[in-house]
Parts: structure tokens; sequence; C-alpha cells
């Protein structure tokens, strides 16, 4: 009887309309029916004539088929299929659903669909382009010429660009304050009313919304990875998926003022700015100032800096969002003129972050191999930051990134790497990623929407997790209490929660080791078994749990959500990657929200679980923890970092630059390519340059037309040069090298004029 029942989960219900012939209606997206034609298919499937749809039937078992079953199902749902795949997707069946157009509210347990076509980006305010600094030290050459450009050739010691940006000022040498500070997006005043006055409910900036972005993107990506395919074959077996950095919990902060919604990066258990981030502030300013100016800055000579800048931004309105981006360098010749700067640390640095002094001296050394490579650094910068890279020239409407490479100590190279590279690595191309980028903030605004509904006019923490599996996302919802969690961050301070920890082997205790040591009482106590397993017990409890201490505001309501996500790629639903061919295709984002009803104890224990992962994921090894217990990678990176710890030096003698690779006048004019009457700051300033250079060619040209007329004038020229009184006030005369050369060419035409014309011929023949 078993054997006669075909095991399937929900395609008895499709075959049972197909063989009736109805029609599909046309908001289903998804697995073929709605949950009301459900129930009424599984009575007339009893009905229905055929074979195959009187052995339907419907079991909790997973679906077993023949490969004539196989085809049968196949054939029957091939006219009104809405999955693209291999056969086991068919088998991970989920139940028919209604897809609805977005509206609001949102219902939970109800399907809706994204469509990124129907919002664009529109450009809120001003636009402070004229005001961004351009790159210095010869650096815009980088710009135009793909891959790494290192600053010194590794073969010969010649310097590409200028040596002063070889070695890097550290914290205690530069003077931050002198520095534009940062504005969280909740205390931006002009970000707060032009979120008014285009009546947007959330504003927002780069930094504090690309990592919730990211955790979205791998939500609706279907587990999507990254292309590998143009590195060296040394990466052929490495990890391809991106790294646990990108995938542990966001969080965000949402701040209410006055019927707006600030978002802010949560910075509870990562207070402490880290070594990269300090040093990449400094660094910009190395990177767009010249020598001169950037000495300012400087704590022995800030007093010469009387203003401080005004930090540049982009405002930009999509969706439910007014969203903020900094801009940090220029150049007119590229096609969107700004760029972002990125100041990338060494894999060693990464690594061993909190302990940087030891792993400064790691070297980049080659192109490319595993460590010491500028394609290491490539291949980790791809699966740890590209992401929120493109997402953050996205908002900007920047061009790209300009990195920098660097070990804390001293730079190694520069890379100009273009917003299209990014999206053909991360997207597969660029149509795919406007696509995405379209979608996940399309269907974060909704989210945020519906959280704020429960909570009006409050401040809340949301956390997003992306860790659930493939086409699912969790959020979860706090209400901020500021003054419980200053309290909470003290306590955590004072007993030395989520700081590095100092791991060190038990050693074997030498009796007398210390004279003035207290005797234990317990060292002459015999103790059984029973009572010396009671009392390890009670020593371990006195050691604190961080669970225990991880605070939560459980006295208001914690709330969780699960999304689910499947995707509808030219009319085909799939639980796969999708990647279009071009902007034409259609891909949309299909998503259900659905609430979790537990009770609030044990919420409130998932969620204090979940905020534990987020604060040990900061926790780093102490620079006091042993060797031995360090991990195997650490321990070879140390040993390197030892080995060149001497190259952070600066070189002795005589420092060789290579001036040879700056670009013509003709070629940066060519490279340009101004529209007919419109001419940019760059082009004036070259015109101004190369009109001063043909005034003086023809000062010189005039020159030495007068001085040829005078020597062909005097007939006693050549006596008065062949004077050794003459011919020495001449050589302590002014002129160079060059004049002399030109004045003897100048002579021997005079003398080839005037000698007969018979001897003109013989020479001539002789030559």
């Amino acid at each position: 009887m078993a054997s006669q029942l075909l095991r399937l989960r929900c395609h008895g219900n499709a075959l049972a309309a197909v063989g009736q012939g109805k029609h599909m209606p046309t908001l289903l997206s998804k697995r073929l029916l709605s949950d009301k034609t459900d129930k009424t298919s599984k009575k007339d499937s009893d009905a229905s004539n055929g074979d195959v749809t009187e052995k339907i039937c419907v079991v909790d078992t997973p679906p077993v088929y023949t490969k004539k079953e196989a085809a049968e199902i196949e054939e029957a749902i091939s006219q009104h299929a809405s999955r693209t795949g291999s056969r086991s997707e068919y088998v991970n069946e989920r139940e028919p659903v209604v897809v609805h157009e977005m509206s609001y509210p949102i219902s939970t347990n109800k399907w809706y669909r994204v469509v990124p076509e129907r919002e664009e980006f529109m450009q809120v305010g001003k636009s402070h382009i004229k005001r961004v600094p351009k790159l210095e030290h010869g650096l815009e050459r980088v710009l135009f010429s793909p891959g790494v450009h290192c600053l010194e050739d590794p073969h010969s010691g010649v310097y590409n660009f200028d040596p002063y940006i070889r070695n890097i000022t550290q914290p205690e040498e530069f003077d931050y304050d002198k520095l534009t500070p940062y504005i969280t997006s909740s205390k931006d005043e002009s970000l707060m009313n032009y979120a008014r006055k285009c009546k947007k409910q959330f504003v927002g900036s780069t930094s504090s919304m690309t990592h919730v972005l990211s955790h979205i993107y791998f939500a609706i990506s279907a587990g999507k990875r990254p292309d590998f395919s143009s590195l060296s074959m040394a990466f052929a077996y490495m990890p391809t998926q991106f790294t646990r950095g990108m995938r542990y919990p966001a969080s965000i902060a949402l701040r209410y003022h006055d019927g707006v919604y600030g978002i802010d990066a949560d910075k509870s258990f990562d207070v402490k700015d880290s070594i990269l981030s300090v040093l990449g502030k400094s660094m910009e300013k190395l990177l767009t100032a010249s020598p001169k100016e950037f000495e300012k800055y400087k704590k022995q000579n800030s007093w010469k800096v009387k203003e401080i800048p005004e930090e540049n931004y982009h405002y930009t309105q999509f969706g439910e969002f007014v969203l903020r981006s900094q801009l940090d360098c220029r150049d007119d010749r590229l096609p969107r003129k700004t760029f972002d700067l990125k100041t990338r640390g060494s894999l060693a640095i990464r690594m061993d972050i909190q302990n940087y002094d030891i792993s400064k001296g790691y070297q980049i050394k080659t192109m490319k191999g595993r460590l010491q490579s500028f394609e290491r650094e490539y291949y980790d910068m791809v699966r740890s930051a590209f992401l929120k890279y493109n997402f953050q020239t996205r908002i900007g409407n920047m061009d790209g990134i300009f990195v920098a490479y660097h070990n804390t100590a001293r730079m190694f190279g520069f890379q100009y790497i273009p917003r299209r590279e990014m999206d053909n690595v991360i997207f597969g191309n660029e149509a795919t990623g406007n696509k995405a980028f379209k979608s996940v903030l399309i269907l974060l605004g909704q989210l945020l929407r519906t959280i704020t509904d429960q909570f009006p006019k409050q401040d809340i923490r949301v956390t997003f997790d992306s860790t659930s599996g493939h086409g699912k996302l969790g959020i979860w919802v706090e209400v901020i209490n500021d003054e419980a969690e200053k309290t909470a961050a003290q306590q955590y301070e004072e007993l030395g929660l989520f700081e590095p920890k100092i791991k060190t082997k038990k050693s074997a205790e030498s009796s007398g080791s210390d004279p003035f040591a207290t005797k234990d009482p317990l060292d002459n106590l015999v103790l059984d078994k029973e009572t010396s397993e009671e009392l390890e017990n009670e020593i371990d409890g006195l050691d604190p749990d961080p669970m225990d201490y991880i605070y939560v505001n459980d006295k208001q309501p914690i709330l969780h959500y699960v999304v689910e996500m499947f995707s509808t790629y030219m009319d085909q639903d799939t639980d796969s990657p999708v990647t279009v061919k071009n902007s034409d295709e259609e891909w949309y984002i299909n998503w259900k929200l659905t609430k979790t009803r537990i009770e609030p104890d044990e919420m409130a224990k998932r969620y204090r679980s979940l905020r534990l992962r987020q604060a040990t994921y900061f926790e780093r090894a102490s620079p006091d923890t042993p060797e031995e217990d360090l991990s195997p990678m650490i321990k070879i990176l140390r040993r390197i970092s030892r080995r060149d710890l001497w190259r952070n030096k600066e070189p002795k003698g005589k420092v060789v630059v290579n001036r040879s690779r700056l670009p013509s006048m003709r070629a940066v004019k060519l490279s340009a390519k101004p529209k007919p009457n419109q001419t940019s700051e760059q082009d004036t300033e070259d015109s101004e340059i190369a009109s001063s250079q043909r005034a003086a060619a023809k000062r010189q040209e005039s020159g030495r037309s007068k001085k040829a007329g005078t020597g062909s004038s005097h007939k006693g020229s050549e006596k008065k040069t062949k004077d050794p009184s003459k011919r020495g006030a001449r050589k302590a005369g002014s002129r160079t090298p060059d004049d002399r050369g030109r004045g003897a060419r100048s002579a021997s035409k005079v003398a080839h004029k005037t000698q007969p014309k018979s001897q003109a011929d013989a020479s001539e023949h002789s030559s």
C-alpha cells in the first residue's frame, strides 16, 4: 500500500488544478496556488481523471520520486511552473503562496514583492564637490592605470612617488583635534532638516547602514559568493565565502527626533577605536595634503592651523531614507568625479590588531602569493570589505575607491578600484548590483516602518542576523534605556568583561618559591573525592559568567521577527543566486514577515545569547598571551614580523625618485575631453601653464635669433673666441652648457656659409 503512494508535499494540489485546466492567477508568483485553493483542490483531486492524480497523497515524510513519476509531474506543471533550477529544488518546494504588491501597513504572514525599478535616487541640497580635496604627491596617476603601484620598487629601490609618504605618522604625533569631528546621523541637523523637507522618516550615513544592508543582501542573494577567478592558482582552494566579521549580527540604534529617526551604528561593545580607524583619519589627510601643509597637523606645529575645515557631504533621497555620504577626494577626469579613500592594514595587523606593535614588521613584498603579497590583501578585502565599500560608493554616487596598503609603520603601495570592478566581483555585473542595492534599501525601509510602529516615538535598537540560513533573516527589537546601559558599560569595565584575554598555562606550583606568601590552610587537609568536587564547583561558580552580566531591557517587550525571501527572475521563482544579463531583465524579491510568539523570559534569554555573540566577537589575544597558546596563523605572522621588522626603518643614503612617469600636458588635455563651452578648474589651470610655457619659448627663440644675427654681422668674432683671456671670461659668464652648444652650432653655420662653394661641396661629399 505504501509503495503505491506518491509521497508529495505540495504538488498534489498543483496537479489537480492543472488536470482540471484551471488558469493561475496573475498574482500567483510562487508555488502555484493560494491557501484557499489548496483546501478546495484536495476535494477535487479525488474526482479528477488520470492515473497520476489518483495516487497523490500528502504526508510529512520527505518526497521520493521514481524517474517515471518525476517526469510525469514535471510535464504536468510545465505550463504553469514558477521555478528554475535542478530537480532537487522541486523536491524542496514550499507551500503555495500569493504575492501582493507592496503596500502599507505590512501584515505578518503575507507575501509582498519588491520592485527595484519603482524607486530612483535623487540628490538633495547643494553639492560641495568644489571643496573636496585632490590627491597629492603625484598619486593622481594611479587613478588611470589599473593594478597596484608600489611606492618603492622592490627590485631597484627607486621611489615611484614622493618618499615623504613612506613613513606613517603615529597617533601620538598627530593632533586629531584639528580635523573635522565626526557627527552621527541623529545629531546632523542638516540631514534631519532635509528629511523633514522631503517628508522622509529615516536618515542614515554610509558608516551606520552598510553592515545592516550587507545582512539583507546575504538573505536575498541565497548565499551568493564573490568571484575569485581573476586571482592566481595560489587561491584556488582558499575559502570563497564572506568572512565571519561580515556575518556576525549587526545592530543599529534608531534615535527619534521630531518625526524623524536617525540611524546610528550601535557601539555598545565596540567602544574603543582600533588603531586602523585612528590612523585612517590622519592618513587621509596625508594623501590629500602637501608635505608643508601636513606638517602643520603634527602636535608640535598644530598651533599653525587656524581654521578647522568643513566636512564635505553628498545627500540623496531614496525610498524611505535621506542618506549622507562623506566625500573624501575628487578628480574631475573621472566619470563620477569623486572617489573614496581607504587605508588597508596588512594581514598581520588585521589578524592581531590588539597587538599591532608586535605585527607591524609584516611586509608586502610581491604581487602574487598567499603571504606578503598585494594579491593576498586584495583577496581578504573582497571577502571582508568589498560589499560595504560598494554600498558606500553607491550611496555617495562615487566612482570607486583609492586603496593605500600599509602596516601602520610604512606605506607599501596604492591601487584604484572602480565601482564596476567591485560589481563584477561581488554581483556578477553592474546591472545586478544596481537591482540588488535598490532592493535591499526598499526592503529595509519597509521593515523599519513596521518595527517603529510597534514602539512609536521611542529610541530602539534593531539587530539583524542572517546566519539562520539562506533566504531567512532574523530581526530583534529592543527599547533603548540610555541610563541603564551606561551603568552596564561601567560594570563591564570594572569586571574586565569583553576585554583582551590573558591566557596563561597552569604552571606547576613550587612550594617555598615566595617566602612572603601566605600559607593556604587547606594544604594539609585530607579531602575525599566528593568534598574536592564540591569545592571545585564552588570555586568555578565564583568566576563571572558574561551571560549573567549582558544587559537587556526586559522591562519592555523584546520582539523577534523572521523574514523569509525568494527571488522571481524572468517570471520564474528560485531559491538560487540570480545574475541578470542586463538592466532590462526582471528580478524581484518576494518576502514575508513572521512574528515569533514565545514567553517573554525565553525571548529575553535568546536575545541575551545573541548579544553575547556580538560582545565576544571583539575579543582579541592579549600581548601577554604565551606563544604556545596562539593560533598557528598568528604564530606564523608574528614570526615573519620579527624577521622583517628592520625594513620599517628609513633607508640611509641617497634616495632615488622616478619622475619619468609624470603625464605630459597634452596627455592630460586629451584625457579630460571637456564638452563644448564647458571648462573645469583643471582645464583653466592647465591652459595657464601652457600659455606661460609658450611665452617662455618665444622669448628663448627671440634671444637665439638676436645672438645669431650679431655673430654673423661682426667679422672678427672668430678671432675674439680664440683669445685665451676672452675664453676665460666666457667660461666665467652665466651661460649654461646648452647655451654654449647652441652658440657653437650657430658659429659653425656661419663659417659654413662664408667658405667657398667648392670647399662646401667637398666637405658635404666627405660627410
